[in-house]
């Protein structure tokens, strides 16, 4: 499908019409623009957006692509309206203002500023980023794992085990893409995809009673998390290795989230 041919430049775009697009196309085909402030993405943003508040926007537009579809959006559309309108008259050809602004929006959401998680990857280099990511991959496995181990409910250990055995896949074949490079794994870290410490979500879960909703929405945030983390890695990578890896690692996110998705919408009915 080529997007060139669904839409016209400039126009609205509702939140439904923006994630229907994001779920088609892989993160390296579009750009997802935030022209809120620091304060409100910290607080929640899209994942997979670039932060460039909007007073900012005039100086910054070569951060973007031109040649790339941009979806733009704020709060509630009125700063993006101001965006897109100042980077149509910048020259890009593909803008599309998303309407409603965020709280429209009802797709996931992540936590955390521009440079959240993005310190445990500190030489840049591929092998320091297979490293981190498989290690990464094997620390959200033992967590899947330790929540079974506390759960009595049938049904709940059942999902975990699966979770467990997806990111046991997902290591396999990293594994076989990318070992040969980068010569040695490690399974040792304190810390999840996306960046959050391991004990801090199994505390969390200790005190209380572990459902099938509480394991697809931790499971569904904890994937996201790491959707973003790897999209802002990538717009970061200096070394051209670890920025082909990056930018392959949310595509491998992406089967995660609509597994999670389809077994929350099972639940719902």
């Amino acid at each position: 499908m080529n997007w060139k041919n669904l839409f016209t430049s400039g126009v609205n775009m509702s939140p439904d019409e923006v994630r229907k697009f994001m779920t088609e196309h892989d993160p390296g085909e579009y750009q997802l623009l935030d022209v809120r402030q620091l304060k409100e993405y910290q607080k929640e943003h899209i994942p997979g957006a670039v932060l460039i508040p909007v007073k900012e926007l005039s100086d910054r537009c070569d951060e973007l692509d031109p040649e790339k579809p941009v979806f733009v959006y704020c709060h509630s559309g009125v700063r993006s309206k101001a965006a897109s309108q100042l980077l149509l008259g910048n020259n890009f050809l593909h803008i599309f203002n998303m309407s409603g602004g965020i709280i429209a929006y009802n797709g996931g959401k992540v936590t955390g500023g521009p440079d959240f998680g993005m310190e445990l990857f500190v030489d840049g280099e591929f092998e320091d980023a297979f490293r981190m990511s498989y290690a990464m991959e094997a620390t959200l496995q033992q967590l899947y794992l330790v929540l079974a181990n506390l759960c009595d409910d049938g049904e709940v250990k059942a999902l975990l085990d699966r979770l467990a055995t997806f990111e046991e896949g997902h290591k396999a074949k990293l594994k076989a893409m990318f070992l040969t490079v980068a010569h040695e794994e490690n399974g040792d870290s304190d810390r999840l995809e996306g960046g959050f410490g391991k004990e801090q979500i199994a505390a969390h879960f200790q005190e209380r009673p572990l459902s099938v909703d509480a394991v697809i929405q931790l499971g569904m945030m904890l994937e996201m998390q790491a959707f973003d983390l790897y999209f802002r890695l990538a717009e970061k990578a200096g070394d051209p290795e670890a920025e082909k890896f990056f930018k392959f690692m949310p595509t491998e996110e992406k089967p995660h989230l609509e597994f999670l998705s389809m077994e929350y919408d099972r639940i719902l009915q």
